[in-house]
């Protein structure tokens, strides 16, 4: 059975974030990226799309407890108006096993992606975020790479995929 969840952030109908350089939506590029971490170890990982419509979070999250996954891994990337802004970051919901599964992946991915590390933060239920971290019943983290409206943060981002991977997959527990 499958121990991680990586569930990607959006879903088909509504695909989140555009990345300036490309155009890709955070839906697509981490589709890839769900696809290229569970090909590092097919038995360890489970990818889980959101559908669209009302409650999509919720469900995701009860496909997540029904398959008695360990942790679940939301997939996005940051955007703002700010094209200047830049870095990695990692959201948790503070509780024990996820800061601790949040520190470790924020750490690797600033190694992997040579990006400012915007840390770790915290996130209350209802915030930006938090149904994601709070509504299954395994630990979770929420991870934002980088900035896909920062051309440097998604050339960044290309050219280290491999890196990222690794990252992430090295991050999440055997």
């Amino acid at each position: 059975m499958s121990k991680i969840a990586l569930v990607i952030g959006h879903n088909v109908r509504s695909q989140g974030a555009v990345r300036v350089t490309d155009k890709r939506t955070g839906y697509d590029i981490n589709g890839d990226l769900a696809v290229a971490i569970r090909d590092l170890d097919p038995a360890r990982y489970v990818i889980v799309r959101r559908t669209a419509g009302t409650g999509e979070i919720g469900r995701a999250y009860a496909e997540v407890d029904r398959l008695g996954i360990l942790v679940s891994v939301a997939l996005h990337f940051n955007r703002t108006k700010a094209v200047s802004a830049t870095g990695t970051e990692t959201l948790t919901s503070g509780t024990t096993n996820s800061a601790r599964l949040a520190r470790g992946v924020q750490a690797g991915m600033v190694r992997a992606l040579g990006l400012r590390d915007r840390g770790v933060k915290v996130i209350a239920r209802n915030g930006r975020g938090g149904a994601s971290l709070w509504t299954g019943k395994p630990p979770a983290f929420f991870i934002e790479p980088y900035f896909g409206s920062n051309a440097g943060d998604c050339a960044a981002a290309d050219r280290n995929f491999s890196a990222l991977v690794r990252a992430i997959h090295e991050a999440c527990p055997a």
